[in-house]
């Protein structure tokens, strides 16, 4: 609700009698929230009012009469309810303003808290907790956004409002399209909805919270409330001592008690935690046990939990669980190992594991290590840097990989990379060494195989826009992924040279000797299906084979060896912080929860930030605006997960990409920011693409994906599929011109202040580096590479004289200074801003030179995760 909406104006002359409404100061799930003048006793209070949807639904009597019970709470650590009640068919609750900030604010700020500052704040909250379970109330919704600092001393807000809130709707919280309680921090009970909840539950979840305190992200994570709640359900938190090495055993032991999946092995109330908190001595009896523990103990405490939810996710991943386990005594039984990782910043996605399942070769920042299955180091293979996409030979004696877009070969024993093409003209992409001997690579978005017996390359024409290349066993075909959607799942029949849809959402797939096919679902999780190659078509119902594997950006995120041997990445997609650097090179953190996000541009004026949050095609992604002033976040985007958002020049409209509701590919819509009107599609065209740029009114700047070339005579070619850059008017839709087109990508050009330079991300090297042109017109004058290092999306300075990149790093953004003119020169370089694990959405104010960037928060949920002697089993179970 903003303060330019009609609701606020209603709002205002609704209370004007006994408040008088000042600003907006943040919206949540259930409520927005008001600073405002409380006339009658002159002072400052917080007003939330619930959401128009949910009051609709609970009824204003019943709500005044559940809220009483809450008043009655007297606590210094209970933030007191003034007043609560209807007006003009808004239902909303009174609290006193206290300046202060929450402990997600903190969080989000400083990450950590000092341990001892944790734990006295836990155990007030305790205290507050332990006084309202006396008095018949539980809060249901602990949570670092209900825990106001103030002076440093613990005042837990919204009291009771869950359960008035839960017991007013009389069990029809389903009609509203809202929810209870926040996934990282709802207990095992809350996540199955049962309908007794007891204090057990409170305590659960303000052990959640001290967890995050002192380790910096909650017990449990995962990129969609689904994943978050599976864990919940199925895994143990791993001991915080183990994340931050100054925790105390007793506190440790405690938080691993209070984090029982059963209500009744936690602590009995809340005194008895914070007791537990304070004692030295106390070991306690929790569970926290090793990662390879954990995956025997996920069937064991997961199927009484699972037999009342509602989830059918997670009902599936129990079952996938459950019959993994299904074996007579003479199978060797399936120890899940996780593989230590090693140096140099590994790509958790781009790792290969030999035909016998002995050998792991990773892609690092330093090249290619290889770790024999039974050591623990990893050495380093010589000729392989910028290495990745590693594949192993048959034989296992060779690893297959691209470096800088050039195929190479080296052997596991060592020794020189040799080209695995001759003549070495064909750029390549991601890459599969097959159980036959050939080889199929991407080659931009179109796929090539190299025969077994090393004749000629053979471009796979049928299979455009293609991703995920897997080849079948004996060679007769190529399962891949349709890019132009992200999810159709296709078979390409290399005799008949022909292409079969198989399934309509995969990220993944392997076909597996059984004849099932083992795929990736892009929400998350891997199944098995049974796959008649002959036919092109797949039967039965999917098995759940692996619940926390998480699709990641298209990269291989399992395998089985030819021996059976199943590896996988497990984890979530890597949840981000924005930070803020200002023009002085001061850095903070925005007070935003972590989330998934892969865009962010600021407004004109500066003061609003587009942020895109979600998985990459997910059903949850979307464009949201955030006031940077207010601090308060609204979705804007609900057409298929719109991304991807640049401001119009006057700030007034957004154009973000989405899914067409006719069309194979995403198109390009504008939408007004006050969503007066309905989106408009401005641009449609067979392939995907994404604007970059609105330098005017009548000028809209895009990328796209060009047609795929043809090999030549000899079998080369200059790179196949590229991107381009082209210009499209959005007042007026209709013809497109192309301003930049190559047989490499170009592309996410930005446009100088004066509107007549362009520099964008240009691949002509093999590697991503910045250049610059003229523009609107790309004349004969040339094109200047500016950048000192390998880097993408480009910004300019405000006063066009300088141009900021992403280094490729993922650590740096970089400054290179500019003289536009008749000649344009190159001057020095800079870093701006240097810290770990920068992701790809970032931006620059022109107006003040502030600077956002997304930030990957710590995670230990992301592992390799080595299953041996997993076929012998499948084969054993198998439907």
């Amino acid at each position: 609700m903003s303060a330019t909406a009609p609701m606020y104006t209603q709002l205002i002359s609704a209370l004007a009698d006994r408040y008088r409404i000042e600003r907006e100061l943040g919206t949540g799930g259930m409520a927005t929230v008001y600073l405002a003048h409380d006339i009658k006793h002159e002072r400052k209070v917080a007003i939330k009012v619930l959401k128009p949807e949910l009051a609709a639904v609970l009824g204003a009597d019943r709500f005044v009469v559940e809220i009483r019970t809450t008043a009655s709470l007297q606590h210094p650590h209970i933030l007191p309810l003034f007043d609560s009640g209807t007006a003009d068919g808004f239902l909303y609750y009174v609290m006193p303003y206290i300046q202060g900030e929450t402990i997600r604010e903190k969080l989000n700020r400083e990450t950590q808290f000092a341990v001892d500052e944790a734990v006295r704040i836990a155990r007030e909250v305790a205290d507050a907790l332990d006084y309202a379970h006396r008095h018949g109330v539980i809060h249901r919704d602990i949570k670092p956004e209900n825990i106001l600092l103030h002076d440093g001393r613990a005042m837990v807000m919204d009291f009771g409002i869950a359960l008035a809130v839960s017991a007013a709707a009389g069990g029809r919280m389903t009609e509203t399209g809202l929810s209870l309680g926040t996934p990282h921090y709802m207990s095992p009970e809350q996540a199955t909805a049962e309908k007794e909840i007891s204090p057990r539950s409170d305590v659960y979840s303000l052990a959640s919270v001290l967890y995050e305190m002192l380790a910096g992200q909650p017990p449990h994570i995962g990129g969609s409330a689904q994943a978050v709640i599976m864990k919940i359900l199925t895994e143990q938190a791993q001991p915080a001592r183990q994340l931050r090495k100054s925790v105390p055993p007793n506190v440790d032991a405690a938080l691993s008690k209070a984090l029982e999946k059963l209500p009744a092995d936690r602590f009995e109330n809340a005194r008895a935690f914070s007791d537990a908190l304070l004692n030295p001595s106390f070991a306690g009896t929790g569970t926290a046990t090793t990662p390879t523990v954990q995956r025997e103990q996920r069937v064991a405490i997961g199927a009484p939990i699972l037999a009342g939810a509602a989830l059918a996710l997670i009902g599936f991943a129990a079952a996938g669980w459950a019959w993994q386990r299904t074996r007579d005594d003479t199978t060797v039984p399936v120890v899940p190992l996780v593989l230590n990782l090693p140096g140099g910043s590994p790509d958790l996605g781009r790792f290969a594991v030999s035909p016998d399942g002995d050998r792991f070769a990773f892609s690092t920042n330093e090249g290619l290590f290889v770790r024999e299955a039974g050591q623990r180091e990893y050495r380093l293979l010589r000729g392989s840097e910028k290495g990745e996409s590693p594949s192993f030979s048959p034989d296992g004696q060779w690893i297959a990989f691209h470096a800088q877009g050039h195929l190479r070969k080296v052997a596991v024993a060592g020794g020189s990379a040799i080209p695995l093409i001759s003549g070495d003209t064909l750029l390549s992409g991601r890459l599969q060494w097959g159980q036959d001997g050939s080889i199929v690579f991407m080659n931009g978005a179109r796929m090539v195989l190299i025969p077994a017996d090393g004749g000629p390359p053979r471009v796979l024409s049928k299979a455009s826009n293609a991703g995920s290349p897997r080849l079948m066993p004996d060679g007769s075909g190529v399962l891949f992924v349709d890019t132009q959607r992200g999810s159709k799942l296709k078979y390409y029949d290399l005799a008949r040279d022909t292409v079969y849809t198989i399934l309509e959402e995969s990220s993944e797939a392997q076909y597996l000797p059984s004849g099932h096919l083992l795929y990736a679902a892009p929400s998350g999780g891997v199944f098995a299906i049974r796959f008649d190659p002959k036919r092109h078509v797949v039967s039965g119902t999917p098995i759940p084979v692996i619940a926390d594997m998480q699709a990641n950006g298209g990269v291989a995120p399992f395998t089985v060896t030819r021996n059976g041997t199943l590896v996988y990445r497990a984890g979530t997609d890597q949840e981000s912080r924005l930070l803020r650097r200002d023009a002085r090179g001061r850095i903070d953190t925005l007070p935003l929860p972590p989330a998934i996000m892969s865009y962010v541009r600021f407004s004109p004026d500066g003061r609003k930030l587009a942020i895109t949050l979600g998985s990459a095609r997910g059903a949850n992604r979307h464009t949201a605006l955030y006031d940077v002033g207010l601090g308060s976040m609204t979705r804007f985007t609900e057409r298929g997960g719109g991304h991807s958002p640049v401001w119009s020049p006057d700030g007034t409209s957004v154009a973000f990409t989405a899914e067409g509701e006719d069309s194979e590919a995403e198109d390009i819509y504008v939408q007004p920011v006050d969503k007066s009107t309905k989106p408009v599609r401005v641009l449609r065209l067979p392939n995907d693409q994404h604007a970059s740029a609105w330098p005017f009114d009548t000028m809209l700047v895009f990328s796209s994906q060009s047609a795929p070339q043809t090999l030549g005579a000899s079998g080369a070619a200059g790179g196949g599929t590229a991107a381009s850059v082209s210009l499209v008017n959005p007042a007026s839709p209709g013809p497109t011109r192309e301003y930049a087109k190559a047989e490499w990508d170009q592309r996410d050009a930005s446009i100088s202040p004066d509107g007549q330079w362009a520099a964008f991300t240009s691949l002509e090297s093999g590697v991503p580096e910045i250049a610059v042109r003229r523009f609107p017109r790309a004349d004969a004058s040339g094109i200047w590479k500016v950048s000192s290092r390998p880097g993408q999306q480009p910004r300019w300075s405000g006063d066009g004289r300088t141009i900021y990149y992403l280094d490729v790093d993922g650590k740096t953004i970089r400054a290179v200074h500019v003289t536009p003119g008749a000649k344009f020169e190159v001057g020095a370089s800079e870093i701006v801003l240097t810290a770990p694990d920068l992701g790809t959405a970032w931006d620059v104010d022109r107006r003040t030179g502030n600077f956002v960037v997304a930030q990957a928060v710590v995670s230990a949920g992301v592992q390799i995760v080595v299953m041996q002697h997993w076929m012998d089993q499948f084969t054993r179970v198998k439907p």
